[in-house]
């Protein structure tokens, strides 16, 4: 199995989780200043994904419950958190069971979800601005358009680099598992941002017992926080998620 979690000591895991719970944490108040960047999913993604399921969620719980700390005790913003991210945990904890060499095998049912995944998130992109979905101020608009684009051409990257590897692993047997495994992480970790920011939409309204028309206007201007996190989910994972699960590997090996 890919996550080492089951093999470390109570207490070395517990306090592993402790360590990352204050990253997480640290981590988003220090660029939470910085609009766009959100660096608690790649932190929780590497962290599960290498410690597995049961480590990553009781992480996702702590870290939910403990920022209240920093950022108050919001009931909207506590249930939010308590949902999302320890399923994001449970699903990266999952992921990283499955071993290296299925990817360098790549199936065709991991073929065929990743280019869902990507089609589907191209396909969102394509329909909010071919309807004209966004209901905000002309200059909040133009950005989100233009962020809109942004996350369609790097799904289309991802889609295009997946298949060559893809081809490059069928057709003329090279080993491309690894870089098939980080794009099929990166596509799953942008689907779930989005998921994250859909989420909010619908408890907070419930919650608040918001009107229809606040409900549909906090929706349209989510899409402003939602847009340059994707793309910053994108980029992260495929540029640091290796040298951060490796670092966590070593770690646990010592």
């Amino acid at each position: 199995m890919e996550t080492t979690g089951s093999k470390i000591p109570p207490a070395k895991q517990i306090a592993y989780v402790a360590v990352m719970c204050a990253l997480l944490i640290a981590g988003q108040y220090v660029f939470s200043f910085v609009v766009g960047v959100e660096i608690v999913t790649l932190l929780l993604v590497c962290f599960s994904s290498v410690f597995g399921v049961r480590s990553g969620v009781i992480c996702a719980v702590s870290f939910s419950l403990l920022r209240c700390l920093i950022y108050g005790f919001s009931p909207t913003a506590v249930i939010l958190y308590l949902v999302y991210y320890p399923s994001l945990a449970a699903v990266f904890g999952g992921l990283g069971h499955i071993k290296n060499s299925t990817f360098e095998r790549c199936p065709a049912w991991l073929i065929v979800a990743v280019n869902l995944l990507l089609i589907a998130l191209m396909s969102a992109c394509a329909l909010v601005y071919g309807f004209d979905v966004i209901k905000v101020s002309r200059l909040w608009k133009t950005t989100a358009e233009v962020l809109i684009w942004v996350i369609f051409c790097l799904c289309f990257s991802e889609l295009a680099v997946f298949n060559s590897l893809v081809i490059a692993n069928k057709v003329f047997k090279k080993n491309t598992g690894t870089p098939i495994k980080l794009f099929a992480f990166a596509s799953v970790a942008a689907v779930c941002t989005v998921c994250f920011t859909l989420l909010d939409d619908i408890i907070t309204p419930l919650v608040l017992g918001s009107t229809r028309l606040t409900a549909l206007t906090y929706f349209y201007t989510s899409f402003t926080a939602m847009l340059p996190q994707t793309v910053c989910t994108i980029l992260t994972v495929l540029t640091l998620y290796l040298p951060l699960s490796s670092v966590l590997k070593k770690a646990v090996s010592k």
